[in-house]
């Protein structure tokens, strides 16, 4: 299948001209102006290539080719186009382009398929404006309570359904996409792997568990001059001690085992206060669902014996979780034999980022396409691939799309 490279050109320019950041980043958050603008370019490209257009509660657009078999279930590709802060070009992007791109090329080539195909836009998959990830893809595969959806709200106060409404994107519950005969998400790798070994494609067979922890520490606040080391309930001290056996016990839990503390927090922040209050963030990841729970238990442990050691009181609260995902395994050969045939230095790779696909898997068989990250940068404006992988991944999808639309699954 070979797509017009050009308009595939032009329409990721357009989109990533929205809302540039001074380092050239991308700042389209959900359910914000930019993302409002994105939104109404997919949709109109979706109307001028005959699609209809749907939009569900959550705010997920749909766009629908039809296919010519009525009873046939349908096939959905697609990701997502909200950014992170100074985000990449291509996170989440290139799949909903790539996705158009493919079936706008399925069309034109005069190939008719029985089941109709549909570009999935999952709303607020980054979690970067309102916590956690992957929200709307989360409601449709029922992990998350619609209304709680609705009254996250992000760092100003400002509730998701108040932005849906304002920015003309809330739809009806009955457009959700819950059941389909397969999900197909191309995006790029966001790790070092492929590029590292020269390869163009990724046959993505799941993806890590991720499982988000709060934690606070409470000490004693007091002065700094006039407390003694020994009187002192230091709670920055000990969450520091605590942040460096939790990672020393993930790197010895092994691969594919990772920590991150993305955010911390030290209250009152006076440089002449013993800090009283601390809190950070834990990111962990891992493989199997088994091994994710005595991870995570071995580092809430860890966290509890450390704060006992030095006086202060701890509280870890669980914000969120996203099973690990096994994604299906004729999907995953199908991706597998399309990139044989179009002779496509490729390996099986399971992702260690989260996605939309990952609750889609719950309710609908499920796989995805990576395209190597220079360098194995994303979420930051280096983010970057070879426009030749991006083509390439851009016309696998469309043929193993053709290929899911003929198998039995």
């Amino acid at each position: 299948m070979r797509i017009n490279e050009e308009r595939l050109r032009q329409r990721m320019d357009r989109i990533n001209a929205i809302a540039v950041t001074e380092e050239d980043g991308m700042m389209r958050l959900a359910l914000s102006d930019a993302d409002r603008e994105a939104r109404d370019l997919l949709v109109s490209w979706m109307e001028e290539a005959g699609m209809s257009v749907r939009i569900d509660d959550m705010g997920t657009v749909y766009g629908v080719m039809k296919g010519t078999d009525e009873k046939a279930l349908p096939i959905c590709v697609g990701s997502h186009m909200d950014t992170q802060p100074n985000g990449g070009k291509y996170d989440g992007f290139f799949g909903v382009m790539a996705g158009l791109e493919a079936i706008l090329s399925i069309k034109e080539s005069g190939l008719e398929l029985d089941s109709d195909l549909i570009l999935a836009d999952w709303t607020n998959e980054e979690g970067a404006r309102f916590v956690p990830p992957m929200l709307a893809s989360g409601v449709n595969a029922g992990v998350f309570d619609p209304q709680w959806v609705y009254d996250r709200e992000d760092t100003e106060g400002v509730r998701y359904e108040d932005e849906l409404k304002r920015i003309g994107y809330q739809g009806e519950k009955e457009n959700r996409l819950t059941k389909a005969k397969a999900y197909l998400e191309p995006h790029i790798e966001q790790g070092p792997v492929l590029d590292a070994k020269g390869l163009s494609c990724g046959i993505v067979t799941g993806a890590l568990g991720i499982t988000g922890l709060d934690i606070t520490i409470s000490g004693e606040a007091n002065h700094a001059g006039t407390t003694p080391m020994s009187h002192r309930k230091d709670a920055l001290v000990a969450a520091a001690e605590a942040i460096s056996r939790i990672r020393k016990n993930c790197i010895d839990f092994g691969e594919p085992a990772v920590i991150t503390n993305g955010i911390i927090n030290a209250q009152p922040a006076s440089k002449n206060i013993v800090p009283g209050t601390v809190y950070f963030s834990i990111d962990l990841r891992y493989h199997t669902d088994e091994g994710m729970a005595e991870l995570e238990q071995q580092t809430k442990d860890i966290i509890q014996k450390t704060c006992d050691e030095f006086g202060v009181s701890v509280q870890i609260e669980q914000y969120w979780r996203a099973k690990p995902a096994v994604f299906n395994e004729t999907i995953v050969g199908c991706v597998e034999e399309a990139a044989n045939e179009k002779n496509l230095p490729a390996m099986r790779i399971i992702s260690g980022a989260g996605h939309d696909a990952v609750f889609i898997s719950e309710i609908i068989p499920t796989g995805m396409i990576f395209v190597p990250s220079i360098k194995g940068m994303s979420h930051c404006p280096q983010e970057n691939t070879k426009w030749e992988d991006l083509v390439a991944g851009t016309e696998l999808t469309a043929d193993v799309l053709v290929k899911l639309d003929k198998e039995t699954i």
